[in-house]
C-alpha cells in the first residue's frame, strides 16, 4: 500500500511537469522556478527509491518506526513470506539496483565530458587569452562578440575582443554582470544535475522538460541579476549585438553564453519587464518546493502507520 501511495505522488509530479514548463509565472520569477524544477525532479527520484525501498522492507509488528526503518530484511527476497512477497521484493530490488546504477553511470559520462570539455578550453585560454583583471574575465582574439562562461571549478569568463569592439562600456558592463551572475549561481551545475538525469532516464519526458526549462531559467535569473547594477536597456542591446554572432559558438559545444536561451523572450523582459511575485506568495512557494524530495518518506511513515493500526 505504501509503494502504491508513493508511486501514485511520483505520477502526480510527472503529469504536472509540462503545466509547469507552460506556467507564466517562472517569467516573474526564475529564480523559484529554478528551485521548483530542481525539487520535483528529486521527489520523482526519491519516490521510485522509497517504492523500491519499501517493497523490499520487511516492517515488523513494532510501533518503533525508526529503529525497524533502519533494518533492511531480506527474508521477503528468499520467500520466506509467500511468492507473492517475494515477487515484490525482487521488483523492489531491481528498481533501486536500475535506479542507482543509470545515475551514476549518468553522472559519470556526464561528469567526464564536462571536465573534457573544460579541460580544452582553459588549454585555448591558457595559449591565446589574456587576463583583464578590470572586467574580471579572459579576453580571446575573435571577430565575433561573445561572452560566456566555460563551466569547471575555475568558473571563467571569457569574452572575445569583438565584443570589447562592437559593445559600449555599458554593454558590456551589463554583460560581463550577466557571465558573473551565471559563475556566482553556480549555473553550470544545475544544468549538469538536468543533463544527467535526462540522460539516466531518457524517456521520461519530465526530464527531458527539465533540461530545456533549466537552460532557459538560468539565462533569464541571470538577466534579473545583472540588471540589479546595470540599465536593462544596455543588456538588451547587447544581446541583439551578439546573437547577431551567435552561430559562432564557443569550439567545443554551447555554453553558458549572454546570447543562450531564447532571445525573444529576454528582450521582452528586459524591455517590458514584469511584475515579480508577491514576496509572501513566493517565499512560501519556496518551502512547499522545498519540501517536496520528503514527501514519499512521510507517505512512507503514515502508509506504515496505518497498517499498524
Amino acid at each position: 500500500m505504501t509503494a502504491v501511495l508513493v508511486t501514485v505522488f511520483a505520477g502526480l509530479l510527472l503529469a504536472g511537469g509540462p503545466r509547469l514548463a507552460r506556467a507564466r509565472w517562472v517569467v516573474r520569477a526564475p529564480g523559484l522556478a529554478l528551485l521548483v524544477w530542481q525539487m520535483t525532479c528529486a521527489a520523482v527520484v526519491m519516490s521510485v527509491s522509497v517504492a523500491g525501498l519499501t517493497s523490499v522492507l520487511h516492517w515488523d509488528d513494532t510501533h518503533n518506526l525508526m529503529c525497524s526503518a533502519w533494518r533492511l530484511c531480506l527474508d521477503a527476497l528468499y520467500g520466506d513470506h509467500g511468492r507473492v512477497a517475494q515477487a515484490g521484493a525482487v521488483a523492489g530490488a531491481a528498481v533501486l539496483a536500475v535506479t542507482a546504477g543509470r545515475l551514476l553511470h549518468a553522472a559519470w559520462r556526464v561528469q567526464r565530458a564536462d571536465r573534457a570539455h573544460g579541460r580544452r578550453m582553459r588549454e585555448v585560454i591558457r595559449s591565446v587569452g589574456s587576463r583583464e583583471p578590470g572586467l574580471g574575465a579572459t579576453v580571446l582574439p575573435s571577430p565575433e562578440a561573445a561572452a560566456y562562461l566555460v563551466p569547471g571549478g575555475h568558473r571563467d569568463v571569457v569574452v572575445t575582443s569583438g565584443a570589447l569592439r562592437r559593445l559600449s562600456p555599458d554593454e558590456l558592463r551589463a554583460v560581463m554582470a550577466h557571465e558573473h551572475a551565471h559563475a556566482s549561481g553556480r549555473h553550470y551545475r544545475l544544468l549538469r544535475t538536468a543533463r544527467m538525469l535526462h540522460r539516466a532516464f531518457p524517456r521520461v519526458p519530465l526530464f527531458r522538460l527539465a533540461e530545456d526549462q533549466v537552460h532557459r531559467l538560468v539565462e533569464l535569473h541571470a538577466d534579473d541579476v545583472a540588471v540589479r547594477s546595470a540599465a536593462p536597456l544596455s543588456l538588451a542591446r547587447a544581446l541583439v549585438t551578439m546573437a547577431e554572432s551567435r552561430a559562432a559558438q564557443a569550439p567545443g559545444g554551447p555554453l553558458l553564453a549572454a546570447a543562450g536561451g531564447d532571445a525573444a523572450e529576454r528582450l521582452e523582459r528586459l524591455l517590458c519587464p514584469p511584475a515579480p511575485l508577491p514576496s509572501p506568495a513566493a517565499r512560501v512557494a519556496a518551502v512547499v518546493a522545498a519540501l517536496l524530495p520528503l514527501v514519499p518518506i512521510l507517505l512512507a511513515l503514515a502508509g506504515r502507520q496505518v497498517t499498524l493500526l
